[in-house]
């Protein structure tokens, strides 16, 4: 198995560092009370002005403020009831930006390139999410931005991507994510992890019944679907009677439920009798508070442990992950530890801008002592 095809998955907006240092002390949760209206820190962010200067590469504010506002969009999107302290969100990005270009130095510096064409695609690709060029320019105009400086942040971004899919992807690969170690990790949570619970894959015909229905509608209902299941008994497709009576909405598909088991959300008495069919076999007709039912097993998984063979793809795929992403932010910090012992990065105090001044700890990108690897071995 090659392992170019499992590093895609990590490609997503900078995940393999993004995460880390945004989750790192940057939300804090649950906040209420009032506030005092106040300017918002990201927009005393200097645009033209650079606010790293990593060994003569600039990374200006307007980077900054860019990745920043898109991180709020992100959590704004996704509805979380949290309240972002923007000051940590400053630094956060400014830290992340930094181990980029840190870490794009030393791709160039093994030999690694981006060519015109690369930067091309993926400047094609942003600006297909407007609608015209001379949107997108206008959105770049309006984000402190030139078009030849965009280009610059995408030839760093794709240079750490780079480093991570062929310098670091092939070390993780080759010591962590083998064949021994993804057995072992199997082995080791069989019984904790890869338990499977009594599966049935359902089909389901409903004729709906008001809970206030009078008796000779009841019946009506009753004698229709006892009538659905002589057709089926009889040699009738359950799909076929399903999508010609059904009332529920998976009529259109057969009467298919899909996969359940002991934890699905059904009622407790129709749950109990569905969980009991066999494989092929048809239930009786169970009444419940939306009507009358019936249902077929149309294939039983039986409890038990999951088969390594059906799992090992995904394991390999987890332990990758973890391990690629432990790996670059120690190969990141490390390369962001020796430029800062060169007196190489030079921040801008945040004070100057901010009008608050964060702590000498704060002010360096990486702790002093590095927190090294997180555990990759099972």
């Amino acid at each position: 198995m090659s392992w170019t095809r499992v590093s895609l998955p990590g490609r997503r907006a900078l995940a393999v560092l993004m995460a880390a240092v945004l989750l790192a002390g940057l939300l804090a949760v649950g906040c209420s009370g009032e506030k005092e209206e106040e300017e918002s820190a990201l927009n005393k962010i200097p645009l033209q002005d650079a606010v790293v200067i990593v060994d003569g590469t600039e990374i200006r504010g307007a980077w900054l403020r860019n990745w920043c506002l898109t991180q709020l969009l992100q959590l704004k999107r996704q509805g979380l009831p949290m309240e972002v302290d923007e000051y940590s969100l400053i630094k956060a990005g400014r830290d992340l930006l930094t181990r980029i270009v840190v870490v794009a130095r030393e791709a160039q510096r093994q030999g690694l390139t981006v060519s015109d064409e690369e930067i091309q695609e993926k400047l094609a690709e942003e600006m297909s999410r407007f609608p015209s060029t001379e949107a997108w320019l206008e959105s770049l105009k309006n984000s402190g931005l030139s078009r030849e400086e965009r280009k610059e942040e995408i030839r760093l971004e794709a240079l750490f991507f780079k480093y991570q899919d062929e310098i670091v992807a092939p070390e993780v690969m080759s010591t962590v994510a083998t064949p021994e170690m993804i057995r072992g990790y199997y082995d080791k949570y069989r019984d904790e992890i890869f338990q499977q619970p009594r599966q049935v894959h359902l089909l389901h015909l409903m004729r709906s019944v008001a809970r206030d229905a009078p008796e000779e509608e009841r019946l009506r209902e009753k004698e229709v679907i006892d009538k659905a299941r002589e057709r089926i008994v009889g040699g009738e497709s359950f799909e076929d009677v399903a999508r010609e009576l059904s009332s529920d909405t998976t009529a259109l598909k057969g009467g298919d439920l899909g996969w359940i088991n002991d934890s699905a959300p059904m009622i407790p008495e129709l749950k109990d009798a569905v969980m009991e069919l066999e494989e092929g076999e048809l239930s009786s007709v169970l009444e419940s508070p939306h009507g009358y039912h019936l249902f077929l097993a149309k294939e039983v998984k039986p409890a038990g442990v999951i088969p390594f063979e059906q799992v090992k793809d995904e394991i390999r795929d987890r332990l990758f992950a973890e391990a690629l992403k432990s790996r670059m932010e120690r190969h990141a910090n490390e390369l962001v530890q020796q430029l800062q012992a060169q007196g190489k990065i030079k921040i801008l105090p945040s004070t100057l801008y901010l009008g608050r001044a964060l702590t000498p700890k704060e002010e360096q990108v990486v702790p002093a002592q590095s927190e090294g690897d997180a555990t990759e071995a099972p």
